[in-house]
């Protein structure tokens, strides 16, 4: 559960009403996603901010358990419930609201224990595959971090926090989880995207080179005439979150110019730009 949720209206941003179903929900995000997508966006932040706020949205209202807390929070929150507002929550607050109605509503003064926070780093591969760590605190404590996890998400143990008073449960513990940055490859939800030069031959001529992915190595066939700039999409390579459909590979290609040219590599080029270059400027439409 995310402390900023009573700041953030995940409904307007998706477009849809607090009513709407998951489906109509995952529709809105799909269209949302597709138009703000940053391969189909080079350069544009706004969409790039666009794109990380409706997969945000998604991430919480596509989830059945997530929506459901996510609207209790902002009932109680908009309501002035015992006097709470969005500034100034700790992880302990929302612990008081939600695991603590027992005593605002009479049922028996039993007071839950403490919720309490730490914080654990794993590597990119490690997010994307899942791993089980054991968390730095006094006792051995294992914890489950399930494939696909991504960097900021948080996992409850329940049972693992503070001791509950009379008889009462045991708090919970949040494991907030900080992904490193993986060298080469960047993630978009599900979908990892990877930066690849081409030599001005292999783009020129077309070409099979070999591409990473998380897993393995796969070929990637080049057209002849591979402009830079263009994408590639490689269909079930990204990430794959547990019990979820996996993500792509998007391969973004760019053109590496040739350097330190001999003199006759460069009458060759020069040979070549006369015979099937000349008036041919990809920059006519500058001048109209």
């Amino acid at each position: 559960m995310s402390r900023d949720w009573l700041d953030k209206n995940f409904y307007a941003t998706l477009g849809v009403p607090q009513n709407a179903s998951i489906e109509e929900i995952k529709k809105a995000y799909k269209k949302l996603a597709r138009e703000n997508h940053p391969d189909l966006n080079p350069g544009d932040l706004e969409a790039e901010k666009k794109f990380k706020e409706v997969s945000e949205a998604h991430s919480v209202l596509g989830d059945e358990r997530k929506k459901q807390e996510y609207d209790q929070i902002r009932t109680m929150g908009a309501s002035g419930f015992g006097g709470f507002t969005s500034q100034g929550f700790t992880v302990d607050d929302f612990g008081d609201i939600f695991e603590n109605l027992g005593d605002i509503f009479g049922f028996g003064g039993r007071r839950k224990g403490q919720t309490y926070q730490t914080n654990i780093n794993i590597s990119f591969n490690e997010a994307a595959s899942g791993i089980e760590v054991v968390l730095p605190l006094e006792e051995s404590i294992k914890v489950k971090v399930p494939a696909g996890v991504d960097n900021g998400s948080v996992i409850r143990l329940r049972g693992r926090g503070g001791p509950g008073a009379a008889g009462a449960p045991d708090g919970d513990l949040l494991v907030q989880v900080s992904v490193e940055p993986h060298k080469f490859f960047k993630r978009s939800n599900m979908d990892l995207i990877l930066e690849v030069p081409l030599l001005f031959t292999e783009a020129a001529l077309g070409a099979s080179i070999k591409i990473p992915t998380l897993s393995k190595s796969v070929t990637l066939k080049i057209p002849s005439g591979t402009p830079s700039g263009k994408t590639f999409k490689i269909r079930g390579e990204g990430i794959t979150p547990q019990g979820r459909r996996s993500g792509d590979l998007y391969v973004k290609v760019f053109i590496i110019p040739p350097t330190n040219l001999s003199r006759s590599a460069k009458k060759h080029l020069e040979k070549f730009r006369d015979q099937f270059e000349s008036g041919d400027s990809p920059r006519k439409y500058l001048d109209e």
